[in-house]
């Protein structure tokens, strides 16, 4: 009775240890080496009777050995594979820790380029101010009457600062107190005027001030706010008094100022570009307001004009404005 052995394609004799075995089979068209390989659909029929042949068993248990050799191979080839996946995993982790190491710096990087930057703008506008206060000069301009209400800190208003926010280095009199020194004062002289100095005559210049230095009225506005400018005025007519022609004709025509914040000790002097004490240009009249805009805002607390010229006695009204 004859056998039937399929071989598989990529299988050889050699592989299968079957080298040995004679030369017994028979292809349907010819005969096979050992050595050659087997078609995966050939039929290999076992010649009866010659020893080392295959039978049907030995074909089956052939086969069971290749098909275990195959399995191993692939099973071989599958933990290689999953081992590749694995060393891809780790490598793919490595590279998202690099990826967020990167990541960070570049934050970092962003960060300290956004603070140079920062840095710069502040140089720049450093550079502007700095430029602004050697190109130009105090700017004084013209507010109406309604402007000046409105722009002004509270000078205007007893109920906005109150008169204990205002002292002075000295007075004539009761009538003449640094809390009159208000912007469109109406109480007592309504205006300030210091005490006379050293040097009046008594018959002729009743009031003067002349001889007197290091004068000042300071305002106390309880915190830390921008001051854009300043407007003073002279004191107005009392057109009732037989003596304003002569007497009340009294302004001042030039000051400097101090300044001080919340939280430091030191008092600040306004500076022209050169560095020495700004001089500003104050009242021509009794009437009209004067208004002096900074060369950039100063945001402080205790704000001081110190007169340094002026008509018959230092006397004055001022505010400070906001816009």
């Amino acid at each position: 009775m004859k056998s039937l052995v399929l071989c598989c394609v990529i299988v050889n004799c050699f592989v299968l240890g079957l080298c040995d075995v004679p030369q017994c089979f028979k292809l349907k068209f010819g005969e096979i080496s050992c050595n050659q390989s087997v078609d995966v659909n050939t039929v290999i029929k076992t010649v009866p009777g010659q020893n080392g042949c295959l039978s049907l068993a030995k074909g089956l248990e052939v086969f069971a050995k290749v098909g275990k050799m195959i399995g191993n191979k692939f099973e071989q080839l599958y933990n290689e594979e999953k081992q590749k996946v694995a060393d891809g995993n780790m490598i793919g982790r490595k590279f998202e820790k690099l990826y967020n190491e990167e990541k960070q710096k570049v934050a970092i990087l962003n960060n300290q380029i956004s603070d140079v930057t920062k840095e710069m703008n502040t140089c720049n506008d450093f550079r502007k101010i700095t430029t602004m206060r050697e190109s130009s000069v105090v700017v004084q301009k013209d507010y109406s009457t309604p402007q000046l209400k409105k722009c002004g800190v509270g000078m205007q208003d007893i109920n906005k600062i109150k008169d204990n926010q205002i002292t002075g280095s000295s007075m004539t009199d009761l009538k003449h107190r640094p809390q009159y020194g208000r912007l469109f004062e109406t109480r007592g002289i309504k205006a300030w005027s210091t005490q006379p100095g050293p040097g009046y005559r008594a018959t002729i210049d009743k009031w003067s001030t002349f001889g007197l230095k290091n004068q000042w009225i300071t305002v106390d506005l309880k915190k830390d706010t921008k001051i854009i400018g300043v407007v003073t005025a002279g004191r107005p007519p009392l057109l009732l008094s037989p003596t304003y022609r002569l007497y009340h004709k009294q302004w001042v025509k030039t000051f400097s100022m101090e300044y001080k914040t919340d939280k430091s000790n030191k008092l600040n002097s306004f500076l022209d570009p050169t560095g020495k004490v700004e001089v500003f240009q104050g009242n021509t009249d009794m009437t009209t307001p004067v208004v002096n805009i900074f060369r950039f805002p100063i945001t402080a607390r205790w704000f001081t004009i110190k007169p340094i010229n002026y008509v018959y006695s230092m006397c004055m009204q001022f505010d400070l404005l906001v816009c």
